[in-house]
């Protein structure tokens, strides 16, 4: 696990998560929109009503939780054109 793994926030939100997984080089490019495409149309998105895990409300922004999130990503590259 890298320090930067290490120092992962416990929650992200669609924005935040965008930029988290730049930061950390999972793809070059994506936006909070593409998420939520993702989100909606992927039937392995992990997040939701009737999923493995739930969204939650914090100061009125949806946030899921950080590491399932970067797993989604890490294990469906081409969801969001990342790398392979």
């Amino acid at each position: 696990m890298s320090a930067d793994e290490r120092r992962l926030p416990p929650a992200v939100t669609f924005k935040s998560g965008a930029q988290l997984l730049i930061e950390l080089g999972v793809v070059e490019h994506i936006t909070h929109q593409g998420i939520r495409y993702i989100a909606a149309t992927s039937p392995d998105w992990p997040f939701g009503e009737g999923r493995a895990y739930p969204y939650w409300e914090l100061a009125k922004a949806t946030v899921m939780e950080t590491r399932p999130f970067l797993d989604f990503f890490r294990d469906h590259p081409r969801a969001s054109g990342g790398k392979s």
